[in-house]
């Protein structure tokens, strides 16, 4: 009765869950239980699956045939829980990466094998997007070391030589070599920018994991941190919302980025004393979040192609500060990722506000 009993909450657990719940009779060699998002992970019908078990053997990368034999032979040899991951390579699709949770059973001779099968794509593909970004950034590190050694070595040494000769140099020598130590240091600066900046862009394709946050905590996080400091006592933040909490699926480091980024982007186009305000908005069925600003506005020109990589959009800041030009289009990709879409109000002279809708479920 207790073995029916467990089983029983193991069927239920697997009509719930989005994971693969399955249940192989070994002595006749059939499945005795599948739920359906078994057959999705595995892209069979369930039919298919039941009338011919080895169809899901043809579903595996053939890389991973061996590995898949040796798996099921050490298995059966220890008859202990085990937990192996494989690759898929479905067609028309990309491959896919299962973990499978298995576990023997036996009751009087019969012999089975229940688990769990968990589409673990998105954390394998970060996994290895890490791994190369990772060894990107080693690369970038050896050649910034490299290449900004000797110039960093001329600017030291001219500026030595400005100090041990300080008061006897006449006004053109002064201005030539503070020109010098000013040219090489943007000149270097626009290396480190547009490294960094390849390197965010390529970060940023790494596939979004989705977790439930509370939004309204979250963003007023990034306030907080914006009302704390310096810029405080030039320019106001205000965060709003309409309800105190508000949840959805994100991935929170990822979507936060995209609000800095237009917090960022609004302190560089609004004048000091200007007013930079985040409103989140709770619907139905969607969530908007808005940033807003009373800064110089964005021209018509500009707007159309805002969120594009393209050169017409960028704009030096109203202090000098330069833009890369990957910001509001690592923002859409983004925002994009997480089944949502980015919109903006502008006039020039009044003000600009950015609008972010994501679905609730």
């Amino acid at each position: 009765m207790q073995q029916d009993s467990d089983q029983q909450i193991f069927f239920e657990m697997g009509k719930l869950s989005k994971d693969g719940y399955f249940i192989f009779d070994l002595n006749v060699g059939s499945f005795t239980y599948l739920n359906s998002a078994f057959c999705t992970i595995f892209d069979l019908e369930r039919a298919v699956i039941i009338n011919d078990p080895k169809s899901l053997f043809k579903q595996f990368h053939k890389e991973d045939n061996e590995h898949l034999i040796d798996c099921y032979h050490e298995f059966l040899k220890n008859k202990k829980a085990k937990k192996y991951v494989f690759k898929l390579a479905l067609d028309f699709q990309q491959e896919k990466y299962i973990k499978c949770s298995i576990f023997y059973l036996s009751d009087n001779g019969k012999q089975s094998v229940s688990g769990i099968v968990e589409d673990i794509t998105v954390e394998m593909n970060n996994k290895i997007h890490i791994e190369q970004i990772n060894g990107r950034k080693n690369v970038t590190l050896e050649v910034l070391s490299h290449d900004l050694k000797e110039p960093l070595g001329m600017i030291k040494l001219t500026a030595s030589s400005l100090v041990s000769r300080l008061g006897k140099l006449q006004e053109e020598e002064f201005r030539t070599s503070l020109k010098f130590i000013s040219d090489m240091c943007e000149r270097n600066l626009k290396l480190v920018k547009s490294m960094i900046n390849h390197e965010f862009l390529k970060s940023a394709v790494v596939a979004i994991k989705k977790e439930r946050a509370d939004l309204v905590w979250e963003i007023k996080d990034i306030v907080r941190f914006y009302s704390r400091s310096h810029l405080s006592e030039i320019r106001t933040f205000n965060f709003t919302y309409s309800h105190e909490k508000i949840f959805l699926m994100l991935d929170s480091m990822k979507f936060l980025q995209v609000i800095n980024n237009l917090i960022s982007n609004s302190i560089k186009f609004t004048s000091d004393g200007g007013v930079i305000g985040v409103h989140a908005e709770d619907r139905e069925t969607t969530v908007v979040i808005s940033v807003t600003d009373n800064g110089i506005g964005i021209p018509q020109e500009i707007r159309k192609n805002l969120f594009e990589h393209s050169k017409e959009v960028l704009r030096k800041g109203l202090n000098g500060e330069e833009s890369g030009g990957l910001g509001m289009n690592i923002i859409k990709e983004i925002v994009d990722l997480h089944n949502g879409r980015i919109w903006l109000v502008s006039e020039v002279g009044v003000g600009t506000t950015f609008y972010i809708e994501l679905p609730k479920n």
